[in-house]
This record gives C-alpha cells, sequence and structure tokens, in this order.
C-alpha cells in the first residue's frame, strides 16, 4: 500500500470516530470552551457510561462542553490520529510506555503543578518532569473464585497448581477461565500471567530490571515464569488440543462467564480489578499466592495497571478537566457513578463511605491502599510498544503448543527485540 493511500485511509478512519457530547442537553459553548478526550472504555458498558456520567457532572458545573471518543484499540487509533493532526486535548492511556512516547516526540504540554492533584499520581520521566497524571488504578495480582472452586484460598503456588488439578478431576473443564482474544491487543491476559508469576518468584528487582530492559528474556528469571505458567496450565489438564483452541479463540471479556454464571466450565480466573465492570458475579477473590521459597516479605509487591491521561492541548478548559478527573471531587463522583469497578491512587478518598454499598469494592480498595509501598506497573504497558507486541505474540505462540519446547526460540526473539530497543525508549522504574 502506497504511503499516500495509507495517509488517506487513516484520516477516514480518524474521521469515522464519532465522539459523543457530554452536554447534549446543555447548549454547546463555544470553541474555545470544547474539549475532546479520547479513552478505551466504551460508551456503552459500564466503565464508559461512568466515566460520561463523571464529564456530564464536569461539564454540567463549568459549561465546559466535553465530547468522549471511546476506542478500544486506542493505542493504534491515536497514532492514526497523530498522523492526521487530529489529536484530542486529552487521552487517557492504560500505557505509560505509549505516553512517555508521545512525551518525546514533543507532542504533550508540559505539566504544571497543582495542588487538587497528589505528586504520586504523576507519571515522571528520567527527567523527573510529569507527562502523565494517573486517573485510575486496577489491582492485578488476583485471583477469582466461583461458588463451585473449592473452600478457602490457596495459599501458595503449589496449592493453587493443585487447585486446578483437583477440579479437572472433579470435571470442571477447563478448570480456569482464559481468554486470549482482545483484537489487535491479543494475548495480554498471558501476558499479564508471566509478570505476575514472575513479581512473586523472583521479587520486585528482577522485575524492575526485567521490565526496564536491563534483565534478558532468557534469564532464569524470567524463564521460570513462563515454565511456573506452564506447570499450571498441565497440572488443569489444558494443554490440549480442545483447550488450546479455547484459549486462543475466546475473546478475554468472555472467559469467566461460566465463572460469574454458575456453569459447569473454569471455576478460576486471573485478572484484575476492572473486569468488574463487565458483569456481576466477581465476589469472591484472594491474591495470587506466594511461592516457596521465594523473594520474602522484603522483596515481594504486588501488580497494578494504571489509566493515566496526557495533555495533547494547551487550552485551558482542557488543563481544568484534567484536573478535575484527577482531583477527589472528581475521583469520587467517578466512584459513586461506577461504584465497585473504579479505584483510586489518591489516599484521601474515604474508602468506608465511597463503597458503602459494595462490600467487594471496598475489599479490593482496601487492599490497594495497603499496597501503596510495593506497587509495581504492568511490565507490558511499562515496556516500549515493540517489545510488548512481541511480548504478547510470544504468549500466543507458547500457548499454541504449550506442551512443546517453543520457548527457548520465543525467548531469544524477545531479547533480540528488547537489544534492539534504543535506550531512550526504556522507562527506567516500574516499582516507584
Amino acid at each position: 500500500m502506497s504511503g499516500s493511500r495509507w495517509y488517506r485511509l487513516a484520516v477516514l478512519a480518524i474521521a469515522a470516530l464519532a465522539p459523543t457530547s457530554a452536554t447534549a442537553c446543555a447548549a454547546v459553548a463555544g470553541e474555545s470552551e470544547s474539549v475532546t478526550v479520547m479513552a478505551s472504555w466504551d460508551p456503552q458498558q459500564r466503565e464508559g457510561a461512568a466515566f460520561q456520567a463523571t464529564l456530564a457532572r464536569f461539564s454540567r458545573e463549568t459549561g465546559i462542553d466535553v465530547r468522549y471518543q471511546g476506542v478500544r484499540t486506542i493505542t493504534s487509533v491515536l497514532r492514526l490520529a497523530d498522523l492526521g493532526d487530529a489529536l484530542p486535548d486529552i487521552a487517557v492511556l492504560s500505557s505509560p510506555a505509549e505516553l512517555a512516547r508521545y512525551a518525546r516526540a514533543g507532542r504533550l504540554v508540559p505539566l504544571s503543578p497543582d495542588d487538587r492533584i497528589q505528586n504520586h499520581q504523576l507519571l515522571r520521566g528520567g527527567d523527573r518532569q510529569p507527562y502523565g497524571v494517573v486517573l485510575k488504578t486496577d489491582l492485578k495480582s488476583l485471583i477469582w473464585y466461583g461458588t463451585e472452586a473449592g473452600e478457602g484460598a490457596p495459599q501458595t503456588w503449589t496449592d493453587l497448581v493443585r487447585r486446578g488439578a483437583d477440579l479437572r478431576a472433579a470435571g470442571r473443564n477447563p478448570p480456569w477461565c482464559l481468554g486470549m482474544k482482545s483484537g489487535a491487543e491479543s494475548g495480554w491476559p498471558g501476558t499479564d500471567w508471566v509478570e505476575d508469576i514472575l513479581l512473586h518468584q523472583s521479587g520486585v528487582e528482577a522485575y524492575r530490571r526485567w521490565a526496564n530492559g536491563s534483565l534478558a528474556w532468557t534469564s532464569p528469571e524470567v524463564r521460570s515464569a513462563w515454565e511456573a505458567w506452564r506447570q499450571l496450565l498441565a497440572a488443569a489438564g489444558m494443554t490440549d488440543g480442545a483447550n488450546v483452541q479455547r484459549m486462543l479463540l475466546t475473546g478475554w471479556h468472555e472467559a469467566g462467564a461460566d465463572l460469574t454464571g454458575g456453569g459447569t466450565g473454569c471455576a478460576m480466573e486471573h485478572q484484575g480489578s476492572f473486569v468488574r465492570a463487565l458483569r456481576d458475579g466477581y465476589e469472591t477473590f484472594s491474591p495470587l499466592p506466594r511461592f516457596e521459597p521465594g523473594p520474602g516479605p522484603d522483596g515481594s509487591g504486588v501488580e497494578v495497571s494504571v489509566d493515566a491521561a496526557g495533555l495533547f492541548s494547551a487550552k485551558p478548559a482542557a488543563r481544568q478537566l484534567l484536573t478535575y478527573l484527577a482531583s477527589q471531587a472528581g475521583q469520587e463522583d467517578w466512584i459513586a457513578h461506577a461504584g465497585g469497578s473504579f479505584f483510586s491512587a489518591r489516599t484521601d478518598i474515604d474508602r468506608a463511605a465511597a463503597y458503602r454499598s459494595d462490600a467487594v469494592g471496598g475489599r479490593i480498595a482496601e487492599q490497594l491502599a495497603a499496597t501503596a509501598g510495593n506497587r509495581c506497573l504492568d511490565a507490558s504497558d511499562f515496556m516500549p510498544q515493540t517489545v510488548a507486541n512481541v511480548f504478547a505474540a510470544g504468549v500466543l505462540e507458547f500457548l499454541s503448543d504449550p506442551a512443546s519446547d517453543r520457548l527457548p526460540p520465543i525467548l531469544r526473539r524477545l531479547d533480540a527485540t528488547r537489544r534492539a530497543v534504543p535506550t531512550t525508549e526504556w522507562l527506567s522504574d516500574p516499582c516507584p
């Protein structure tokens, strides 16, 4: 495809995005008082609806017209928007590395100090200058259980592996809810497994070095994480052809339907706290259990994901909106609309009041607050996009025949990718 034709298609794709206005019932403000926001939350789903309700309150209080674009494949769509000179005023991304790339390219407006935004909500680059604001945080080191998953939470990795084997022996097939399909981002539920295992098995320092590009993919720590995941799948009887096809072709958002709906299939799922926005029924959870031997209490951590906003426009109205979304008032309003599927990084949220009608959400919020000193950002979100893409592709290849010995060439390919990426594209500390 010629460059000019590709460019025209990119512009058409951008034009096809139909923003929805958060002030449909209000008079449209002037151009200077209109703000466009792009994020990955579907306006027709719970997350997107809660976000739009929060935007609507801001619009009512300020008179500023906010136009929201909800696109699942936001990374690729935003890159097309950049090529077409059609960037939104604010974009919310789950990848700090991708947001940092825009900062290096000079696309982001510098963020000024504001006492309504807490210091730890800011994402900072190597120069310590903030380039993004964390609007939403989710706990990822979680195992969800259905009613048929057995009594009590496994306390060690060995117990967790045995639980999967026991469920398979009892007729649950597959024991684990696992779906890799996610459009252009397929494979990320598998990268989450590898990341979480590595963090719990080898500790924060190994995780930090791996996520910032200084630990080889062929290292014992990284390989051991993949092997542990294979062990879990094999014990659960999920390396046969039928289960492999199911894992590769099932959408990540559909994987837990049996867990929440009381079906005869899977009864356990490794998924972040945001999964509660998909459907009701995610009620029982526990942290990923410890490894024995493991890194010990001083070296352990928990994995979290963030949705962080970048300011692509110098409009005062855009800066005003970004500040509101990150402020205590904005975060509490967001929680009020989303309930137990939204979690804040702020330390001044009254969690007892905010989650009084959702005990499960309250438990997650309390656990998230308790991890403040040992959180590590999702490694594939922290890595340069090129590496993250090869990581996800490697997961899909690994799962296509997990019983074979495909792992060594997959890891060598990932390490070659790691070495080829310039050092300027790597962020330094995923566990600040």
